[in-house]
């Protein structure tokens, strides 16, 4: 998995946590030599997703639960809007032992501006409004249309 230390399209960065390209990710996702986990929450999933097979869906408000379920044995690359959730999920991996982990850099805004797909809901589940983060989606960290 072709990774760099730094990112290049987020300011949002931890030591250690290794960040891939949308084009990069993109490329290994339809080759089926990685998996994109999406941490976030339902109800932002329910607006938008990524139409892509190998996609699975692990909240970071359950991210520790699922852990158990994630092999170890795969590319892993995570994802959210900004990079914010899925870099301190990719942090969180690596710490638990797994080998091959990255962050989308830039996230889902980054991907969406490159024309990636992205599948829109026209009738999205609005039953919560908070991404999990503690924040509420309307509060300020709220960008283009997801939180953190």
């Amino acid at each position: 998995m072709k990774t760099i230390e730094k990112p290049l399209f987020q300011e949002f960065h931890i030591d250690g946590v290794k960040h891939i390209s949308p084009a990069d990710a993109y490329e290994l996702l339809i080759a089926k030599q990685a998996v994109l986990i999406d941490v976030r929450e339902e109800f932002e999933i329910s607006f938008e997703y990524v139409p892509i097979e190998n996609v699975l869906y692990h909240p970071m408000s359950v991210i520790m639960e699922r852990l158990p379920y994630i092999s170890k044995n795969q590319n892993i690359i995570l994802a959210c809007p900004g990079g914010v959730r899925s870099s301190k999920v990719a942090n969180l991996m690596n710490r638990e032992g797994y080998p091959d982990v990255a962050n989308l850099d830039g996230g889902y805004s980054k991907w969406k501006s490159l024309g990636l797909p992205m599948q829109i809901n026209l009738k999205p589940d609005k039953t919560d409004s908070s991404c999990g983060c503690g924040c509420v989606a309307s509060s300020p960290c709220d960008t283009e249309g997801g939180c953190c």
